[in-house]
C-alpha cells in the first residue's frame, strides 16, 4: 500500500505541469482581475476577453479542480478566494510567479538533460545567452522578474532583521548587489540610525529609484546613496557592514570568490560582512526547498546553493573569518565574516 501512496503521489507532481499551464493561461488573459467578485457565464466572460466560449467553459471547469474557481449550480463560475490571490496587485505576487516560472524556468527545466550531459546552464542553451543578458534585452520580462524579487526579499526582511544583531552597531551599510534595494529598506526601517548604499548595476539602479521612491517617509533620499557598479570589479565603498543576500548562489566558486575578495578588498578595519543564502542540508531530506534552489542555480544561470563548510572555505580563500551563523524563520541563513 506504501508503494502505492508513492506512485499516486508522484504520478500527479508528473501531471503538476496542467496546474501550472491553466494558473498561468488564467493570469495572462487577466481572468482575475475581469471576474472580480462577479458571478459569470462562460458566454458573458466569453464575450468580455474575445474567447471561445465553448472552450472558455472547458476551460474554467478545469480552474474549478485546481481550486482557482467554483462552479454554481447554474452553470456559472466565480473566482474563489485562492483565485483572487492571483489579481494584479496581490500581496502573494502568485501571478508574477506563475509568468516568470512559465516564461522564464519552464523550458530551461526541460532542457535540464543538457545541463547534466555538458555542465553548462540549460538556460543559455535554450535562449542563447545568460539569463542576466536575456533579461536585459527583455526589459518586461526584467521587470516582472525584480518586482517579484522585490517582494520576496522585502517580505523575508523583519525575519532577516531578527537575526542582523551586528546591524545596531553599525553606523552605514553596503548592500553589494541588492537589486532594487527589497533588503535595504527594511534594514533601514528597523534601525533608523543607519544610513545605506546600493551597489548595482546602471540598469537596476534605475528600478530601484521608483521602488525606494515608495518609502519616501522614510527620508531614503537622503539615507541611501545609489551606485552603479560591477562586483567582479573593484567596489569602491566603504562601509561597517557589507551585504550579500542571494547573490553568491548565482555564480559558480570561483566567480564566488571573486566577488568575496572584491568585498573584502573594500572593507575597512573593524567593519564585517554578512552573507544571507539558504544553506544545503547534509541529507536532501533536511531540506528539500534548499536542494531544490541548488538545482535551479545549476539549470538557470550555472551557480548553486552551498553547505555551511564551503562557505567557510570561500570565506577562508578570501581572507575572511566565519563568525556566526545565525538561521531565519524565512528560510535563508545570516552568515557573519570578519577580516581574517
Amino acid at each position: 500500500m506504501g508503494l502505492e501512496q508513492d506512485e499516486d503521489r508522484l504520478r500527479s507532481q508528473i501531471e503538476a505541469y496542467h496546474a501550472s499551464a491553466l494558473t498561468y493561461a488564467a493570469v495572462r488573459l487577466g481572468l482575475p482581475d475581469t471576474m472580480g467578485t462577479r458571478q459569470w457565464t462562460a458566454e458573458a466572460l466569453a464575450a468580455e476577453l474575445g474567447l471561445s466560449a465553448p472552450h472558455l467553459r472547458r476551460f474554467l471547469r478545469g480552474l474549478v479542480t485546481i481550486g482557482i474557481c467554483a462552479e454554481r449550480s447554474d452553470g456559472s463560475f466565480s473566482l474563489t478566494d485562492l483565485g483572487r490571490s492571483l489579481a494584479s496587485g496581490s500581496p502573494s505576487r502568485l501571478g508574477e510567479k506563475v509568468a516568470i516560472v512559465v516564461e522564464q524556468y519552464w523550458r530551461p527545466w526541460a532542457n535540464l538533460l543538457h545541463t547534466l550531459r555538458n555542465g553548462e546552464p540549460a538556460f543559455e542553451h535554450v535562449f542563447g545567452k545568460s539569463v542576466q543578458d536575456w533579461r536585459r534585452e527583455h526589459r518586461e520580462q526584467g521587470r516582472l522578474f525584480e518586482s517579484y524579487l522585490a517582494h520576496e526579499t522585502f517580505a523575508q526582511g523583519a525575519s532577516i532583521l531578527e537575526a542582523l544583531e551586528c546591524a545596531a552597531d553599525a553606523r552605514k551599510v553596503a548592500d553589494i548587489g541588492g537589486g532594487c534595494g527589497a533588503l535595504l529598506a527594511p534594514l533601514l526601517i528597523g534601525f533608523p540610525h543607519l544610513t545605506g548604499v546600493l551597489f548595482e548595476k546602471p540598469h537596476a539602479i534605475e528600478m530601484a529609484k521608483p521602488f525606494l521612491q515608495l518609502f519616501d517617509q522614510f527620508r531614503f533620499r537622503e539615507r541611501i546613496d545609489l551606485v552603479a557598479g560591477d562586483f567582479f570589479n573593484a567596489i569602491p565603498i566603504q562601509a561597517d557592514l557589507y551585504l550579500l543576500k542571494n547573490v553568491l548562489q548565482q555564480w559558480d566558486d570561483a566567480e564566488a570568490l571573486a566577488i568575496l575578495r572584491n568585498v573584502r578588498n573594500a572593507m575597512p578595519e573593524g567593519a564585517r560582512l554578512v552573507v544571507i543564502e539558504r544553506l544545503l542540508p547534509e541529507q536532501a531530506s533536511d531540506d528539500p526547498s534548499a536542494v531544490m534552489i541548488d538545482l535551479h542555480m545549476m539549470v538557470i544561470n550555472g551557480g548553486r546553493a552551498r553547505a555551511l563548510q564551503e562557505f567557510e572555505r570561500l570565506l577562508a580563500e578570501a581572507n575572511l573569518a566565519l563568525s556566526k551563523v545565525q538561521a531565519t524563520s524565512s528560510g535563508p541563513s545570516v552568515i557573519e565574516a570578519l577580516p581574517a
